[in-house]
């Protein structure tokens, strides 16, 4: 109710002094009128005995009081012509300069916000004030022009809400090219604090009056999503707790097909007084790959989108070994340590080669794999040319493949030469070797 009758306005708001009337007005209907003066005259003595069918109350009944009184008020009230949500109009003579925050946190209610800086500017031209502009997201002002604001109406038209906050070194350099002379100033505010904002105010305050807009909606955010216990979690922020507030998170990601479609959906409600909640997705890590982005349900502002990027997505690697490790031998495994070095952040797979490519692995690794089954080197090699990653590591079954001429193919990163396995022989290189660098154009 409070919200409500803040929002009404009155175009003759002086007729509402008729108001104070309504007690006196009370008192003059509960007034008795004076007992009639008696005067004896015998003829009453034929009336004496007889019964009126029509009596009148001595006293108004209290509920009829109050109808009439409400009536009045009504009428009162309908004289003053309220409004709804009026524009408030920026009274004043000087000249009047207009700064619009334009970042993120404006984007829900945008258009109102902009339909308010047109109509004070066309107010102020009407008055034949003065008028400037500033954006303070923009590019940063350099000066501050006032003029009759005959080309400001098509900037202001054209002006949209940047994805990022007003910077406080900008507007601290804003303070310094204030015009000198005295000035109003409306500012349409995105109503988040940040540093350098009080600064920009007290110098704004010096030069004039100010008139701050901020909108009442309730103002959303989402932090960066994280991967918590295997969940993708991320938080819901808000800047006013006043009041509860119930939202939907939704998490959209790749089909099949490559379209974008809703893949889950969490409900959240933040209680009084609460400027934090924690949502988590519990989702199997196929799909969890797939995410894109994180966004609220209707709100419409890059602060509610969070995009999610490759630190959430668990690679599928495929590992390939020579052979099985004998029982009891397990840490004599080729493969144990790849294994338990890729598995906190890996989804990996294994098997044979014919079995894992159709999976559509991201790396391929080979753990002393000397031979290939009968096609499965040439499938490999398509792949790599594909765009696949390709390690390869080396160990005694490889280097018991190298004969008297070495050893060479397309999966081999140089020829082995022959000789014994040890520092300085077939399988050094003399200085450890990294991945080389990727071309700006691979895969």
């Amino acid at each position: 109710m409070k919200v409500w009758f803040a929002s009404v306005g009155f175009v003759s708001p002086w007729l509402l002094w008729a108001l104070v009337a309504l007690p006196a007005l009370w008192f003059l209907l509960r007034v008795i009128p004076p007992a009639p003066i008696l005067r004896r005259f015998p003829g009453v003595v034929l009336l004496l005995g007889l019964s009126d069918a029509e009596t009148a109350a001595a006293r108004t009944p209290w509920w009829l009081l109050l109808l009439r009184v409400l009536a009045l008020t009504l009428v009162v009230v309908g004289f003053a012509g309220p409004i709804l949500n009026p524009d408030v109009r920026v009274s004043g003579t000087g000249p009047l300069l207009l700064i619009a925050d334009a970042s993120w946190a404006d984007a829900g209610d945008w258009s109102k916000k902009r339909a308010r800086m047109v109509s004070a500017m066309e107010e102020a031209r009407r008055d034949g004030r003065l008028v400037g502009f500033v954006d303070l997201t923009g590019a940063g002002a350099k000066d501050i022009l006032l003029t009759d604001g005959a080309d400001l109406t098509a900037r202001i038209t054209a002006l949209e809400p940047k994805a990022w906050e007003p910077d406080a070194a900008a507007m601290a350099d804003l303070t310094t090219i204030l015009p000198g002379e005295s000035f109003d100033t409306v500012w349409i505010s995105d109503g988040l604090a940040r540093t350098g904002r009080a600064l920009l105010l007290r110098a704004l305050r010096a030069h004039g009056q100010v008139t701050v807009y901020e909108s009442g909606r309730g103002l959303l955010a989402l932090r960066p999503a994280g991967i918590v216990d295997g969940k993708v979690v991320t938080n819901v922020l808000r800047p006013r707790t006043g009041q509860a507030v119930q939202a939907e998170i939704l998490a959209y990601g790749l089909d099949p097909n490559g379209v974008e479609r809703e893949i889950a959906r969490q409900a959240v409600v933040l209680a009084v007084g609460e400027g934090a909640k924690s949502v988590a997705f519990d989702v199997p890590g196929e799909l969890r790959n797939r995410l894109t982005r994180i966004e609220i349900a209707e709100q419409n502002s890059a602060g509610a989108v969070a995009l999610v990027g490759d630190a959430l997505k668990r690679r599928k690697v495929a590992l390939i070994e020579g052979s099985g490790a004998r029982e009891g031998l397990e840490l004599l495994s080729p493969g144990h340590y790849l294994r338990e070095a890729l598995r906190p952040n890996a989804d990996v797979i294994e098997g044979s080669l014919a079995d894992l490519l159709p999976a559509a692995p991201q790396v391929v690794i080979l753990a002393d794999v000397a031979h290939f089954a009968p096609g499965e080197e040439d499938a490999l090699a398509d792949w790599v040319d594909e765009g696949g990653l390709l390690v390869r590591f080396a160990g005694p079954r490889l280097a018991a493949t190298i004969g008297i001429d070495g050893a060479s193919g397309a999966l081999l990163p140089v020829p082995l030469r022959p000789g014994g396995r040890n520092v300085g022989g077939t399988m050094s290189w003399g200085e450890a070797r990294a991945i080389a660098p990727f071309p700006e154009g691979s895969p």
